[in-house]
């Protein structure tokens, strides 16, 4: 296995396994499942994948795999790419299940909506995570982002970041001191009100489609 942490490879695994889940929900169930749930599958996959290998590490073992990142831009604009595809999707499904009568299927079809958008979010505040880590260690000479320690910083501060800025579009105490770092930051908050505004939108149509039924 690479050592990079968003290698080619554990990408192609999630895929693997979400086309798998995505196929048997699809057979099993419903077809209008399967790509919500193989998406889920998939996405969940790689979070554990992520989070298991980086939250652990202490701040040498952040610094040496943020530097081994370093080639894993391509890889982290296909995520992100991949995220907003399954949001248009979610749309989709959901467009079409609104024109349809309620039942147990369609309730399911956007529960999955409304998994597969937190999968989604969760996702991108990960790539931004490990691009942040990136961007202090190898692109900006660690004078991008002001941690307010005498330490250097690890994934669990760099997952902090990320998570606060998709939680609440802006930074709390770690302050951004450079315009690279600050270029990030724009797209990744612009990105996370997105999927919060859609997350939003699934959960009052799941509330009005339980109502009615």
């Amino acid at each position: 296995m690479s050592g990079r942490i968003l290698s080619a490879r554990r990408a192609l695994v999630c895929v693997a396994v979400g086309t798998v889940v995505g196929l048997v929900a699809g057979l099993v169930a419903d077809a209008r499942l399967g790509p919500l749930a193989g998406w889920c599958a998939a996405g969940t996959l790689a979070l554990v994948w992520v989070w298991r290998l980086c939250w652990p590490m202490d701040r040498d073992g952040t610094e040496r795999v943020a530097r081994e990142e370093s080639s894993s831009r391509v890889t982290d604009d296909a995520v992100v790419v991949a995220c907003l595809a399954s949001v248009v999707a979610v749309v989709v499904a959901l467009t079409q299940s609104s024109s349809q009568d309620p039942d147990a299927a369609s309730v399911a079809l956007i529960i999955l909506g409304v998994l597969a958008t937190m999968v989604a979010w969760a996702l991108v505040n990960t790539v931004y995570a490990l691009k942040y880590a990136r961007l202090y260690f190898v692109d900006q000479s660690e004078d991008g982002l002001d941690f307010q320690q005498a330490t250097s910083p690890r994934y669990s501060d760099f997952a902090f970041l990320a998570f606060t800025v998709g939680m609440s579009f802006a930074v709390a105490d770690i302050e951004p001191t450079s315009s690279d770092m600050r270029r990030s930051a724009l797209p990744h908050a612009l990105l996370s009100y997105f999927f919060g505004t859609v997350l939003i939108a699934v959960a009052i149509n799941l509330v009005t489609n339980l109502a009615q039924g």
